[in-house]
């Protein structure tokens, strides 16, 4: 059983696989029972009949998820987007990239966490954060954050938010 199904010609998402499933399967059992879906932001946007993600274009990573319902069971829709394009440009290594994906599956993770249906933004991010500590991941984000918030593409609001995520992240190492 796979847990992506990478449609981009970037191996990071095998890697990533190889290395961590067996250790997501252990801490997130349902996470089992998905099937990821890997695009580039332009195959993502050809698709049809998928979510939109908002702010595609200014995002290194981004995740999407859908859960329908045909009458008989549920049918869950999970994805994860990479802008290889931005990536090379904020000059990620591939301990970034793979804390990225962590942090979006964290957000696919806990997009079933009951708890967090009516969640302030902060709290999802911290959430999904929560994940790329427990797989050891938190340095290697802590240095995505820090390009993305130097890279002068987000609001004063949104560096705030990654300013408060690496501190909680620096956190989770030494507390």
């Amino acid at each position: 059983m796979t847990l992506f199904n990478n449609h981009t010609s970037d191996n990071i998402f095998q890697d990533f696989e190889q290395k961590f499933k067996p250790i997501l399967y252990q801490k997130y059992p349902h996470l089992s029972t998905l099937h990821i879906d890997c695009y580039t932001v332009v195959q993502y946007n050809q698709q049809k009949n998928i979510p939109l993600i908002d702010g595609l274009c200014n995002d290194t990573f981004a995740y999407s998820i859908d859960v329908t319902n045909d009458g008989e069971q549920n049918k869950v829709f999970a994805a994860i987007v990479i802008s290889p394009e931005l990536c090379e440009s904020f000059n990620f290594t591939e301990m970034e990239k793979m804390a990225a994906i962590s942090h979006e599956v964290g957000h696919i993770i806990h997009h079933f966490n009951e708890a967090l249906s009516k969640a302030g933004n902060m709290m999802v991010e911290i959430k999904a954060d929560e994940v790329v500590a427990k797989l050891g991941m938190a340095e290697p984000l802590k240095s995505v954050l820090h390009k993305l918030k130097s890279s002068n593409r987000y609001s004063k609001e949104q560096c705030q938010l990654m300013d408060l995520r690496i501190q909680m992240l620096s956190c989770s190492d030494d507390c």
